[in-house]
């Protein structure tokens, strides 16, 4: 059976290109939603600590990290664990309820002073006609050693730059930097 919608259905941003560099942090770094390709886990290796909900995905994911299936919105961990969070086109999965209790629990484990790095793409608000159903970034990451290229497709949620801005602000989060190139985001946030 294939699972892939027809084309009529979606709506194909421009391609994204982020380019990763290694994350300056000594600790572990946590990996909201590090199934799939594990960018985040090839980017880093041993350091970071995978989860996400989806067994499947994490098994898929090629990098030899630790990867644990966990609810993103109910983290296992200590307060103040983690000096490094990432979330790697993660948010745009969840509605806002979802984003706002896993943003909460980000903040709650991170150090005073840590930060979480947000890679994500805004969606539209509305669709571009009555039969497109999804929201497609076709994605080619540059990491230092090697390409990735790959595709991201979730069911229209509307996320735009202020939406993730206001959730974490609302956490605590002070934005520390901010990078947006079309419908691509990059933010730095820090846990103040």
């Amino acid at each position: 059976m294939n699972d892939i919608p027809d084309e009529e259905k979606m709506q194909i941003a421009e391609a994204h290109k982020p380019i990763l560099e290694p994350i300056e942090e000594k600790g572990f770094i946590l990996d909201i939603g590090g199934g799939g390709e594990g960018i985040i886990g090839q980017l880093m290796g041993n350091q970071v600590i995978s989860i996400d909900k989806n067994k499947r995905e994490l098994e898929e994911a090629p990098s030899d990290n630790l990867k644990i299936v966990m609810d993103a919105t109910d983290l296992q961990f200590l307060d103040e664990t983690f000096g490094t969070a990432a979330s790697f086109y993660t948010l745009m999965y969840m509605d806002s309820e979802t984003k706002q209790k896993t943003i909460n629990e980000v903040y709650r484990v991170l150090k005073t002073g840590g930060k979480f790095l947000v890679w994500d793409s805004e969606i539209p608000g509305e669709k571009p006609n009555d039969k497109v159903e999804f929201f497609v970034v076709p994605l080619q990451v540059k990491l230092p050693e090697k390409e990735i290229g790959t595709g991201y497709g979730v069911r229209f949620i509307f996320q735009d730059k202020k939406l993730i801005s206001e959730m974490c602000k609302k956490a605590g989060f002070e934005l520390h930097l901010k990078s947006e190139k079309d419908s691509m985001l990059y933010f730095e946030f820090i846990k103040k």
